[in-house]
């Protein structure tokens, strides 16, 4: 950390910052500490050298990190152009993080905090990855650790995007060098290679022997987390999967890595996936669908020759109809109940008979149904997620069981 001789200033449309010190450099830009106008402590990063070619790297990186919501992903408020007299280029506002990875590698903590502080940043890089973010250049500086000691994965200056994400089109040149050489997979170091998924993956099994033992794996001979603590052992196996020479021969996936764990500790990780209807990562067992919450609500009815045409706000699916088919309490009259309604998107129809006031009763009748169908659409969801994570843990522990068992056998054999 490098204390400003004069504190120069940046400007965005929305607030004036104050940059006091330089609290980080690499070879896509410089991190400042600074204050925004109301005195609250930011960090700023400020792209340097900017060339064509990381200016459009650095945009990439600006726009995911914008929409970014998920936890252990750094968030950015806002961008902009410095013209100061010492600080030039494009720069974006983040919040100020206590320190990284590195420094906590120095930390004493019980097995359990480190494998709880593995597991978030693996949230982290599985939360770019499922928004189609690789991010290629993942080490311990690159993780930030808040004042709680929460994790967020930063720096995705050299990360690949999808096609949807991209602001303007970046190519890696086959000469590049990406990522820090410690923790580069195999394939970066060989110009031309394709960079995907299983490097992070590898970068990843480097940091969890790191976290564990401090020493980076090289070789086949580095110490081991059962060196450290017999009882986890069973990581030695999950570091040997993900630094694996061949990228092909690594778990396919973030996911694919903690059911590696699961097999052995299921309550140390937790799945995540993209949700369908929002635009963020959000954990496997939260339901994800408004219709569990929000009841649809009626915008018009026709009323033509015995049938009531009833259109909805919105179109209801397959699983909230069978609720509303199958509600428990409700109010009815002989003709007019839940399972006589035919409903297909966002319309719905019911035989009512004849006369205003027994089409008025169908309607108002039809209306009441529509929260307790709500409710019971959750509950089904609710139960459906509870039915999967059982069947997943009796999966892993079937797996367990095998595995255990070949070790066993095989132990006792005598050749």
């Amino acid at each position: 950390m490098t204390k400003l001789k004069k504190h120069e200033q940046v400007e965005t449309a929305f607030d004036t910052y104050t940059l006091t010190e330089i609290i980080g450099e690499g070879g896509a830009g410089r991190v400042y500490g600074g204050k925004n106008s109301s005195g609250e402590d930011v960090a700023i990063k400020v792209l340097t050298s900017a060339t064509s070619d990381k200016r459009k790297r650095f945009r990439n990186e600006v726009n995911f990190l914008l929409k970014n919501k998920h936890a252990h992903i750094v968030s950015v408020s806002e961008s902009g152009v410095a013209n100061g007299e010492k600080v030039v280029g494009p720069f974006y506002v983040m919040p100020r993080y206590s320190g990284n990875l590195r420094d906590e590698l120095s930390i004493e903590r019980t097995p359990d905090e480190a494998l709880r502080l593995f597991s978030q940043i693996l949230d982290g890089v599985e939360a770019a990855h499922l928004q189609d973010v690789v991010h290629r250049d993942l080490k311990p500086e690159n993780v930030l650790i808040d004042a709680d000691g929460k994790p967020a994965i930063a720096d995705f200056g050299i990360a690949r995007f999808n096609e949807e994400a991209l602001l303007t089109a970046v190519k890696t040149s086959p000469r590049a060098r990406l990522a820090n050489f410690q923790y580069a997979a195999p394939e970066q170091r060989v110009a031309g290679s394709g960079v995907g998924i299983p490097a992070d993956i590898y970068a990843l099994g480097l940091m969890l022997n790191e976290l564990f033992t401090g020493q980076v794996p090289f070789g086949s001979d580095y110490r081991r987390i059962a060196d450290e603590d017999s009882g986890l052992a069973y990581l030695d196996e999950v570091v040997a999967a993900m630094i694996r020479q061949q990228p092909e021969n690594r778990p396919k996936s973030i996911a694919a890595v903690k059911a590696l764990i699961q097999r052995h500790r299921l309550d140390a990780v937790s799945a995540q996936k993209l949700s369908a209807v929002r635009d963020e990562v959000i954990p496997e067992g939260e339901i994800d669908d408004p219709l569990a919450f929000n009841a649809p609500q009626v915008v018009d009815a026709r009323y033509d020759n015995g049938e009531l045409t009833i259109k909805l706000d919105r179109s209801v699916n397959a699983g909230w109809i069978n609720s509303l088919k199958n509600l428990g309490n409700y109010r009815y009259t002989f003709g007019i109940e839940p399972r006589a309604v035919q409903i297909s998107g966002d319309t719905a129809r019911l035989s009512v008979g004849r006369g205003a006031s027994n089409v008025q009763q169908a309607l108002d009748f039809f209306k009441s149904w529509l929260p307790g169908a709500t409710d019971e659409y959750r509950q089904t969801l609710q139960k459906g997620i509870l039915a999967e994570q059982a069947r997943r843990q009796s999966e892993l522990e079937q797996i367990r069981k095998r595995e255990e068992e070949n070790q066993r056998v095989n132990s006792s054999l005598k050749i």
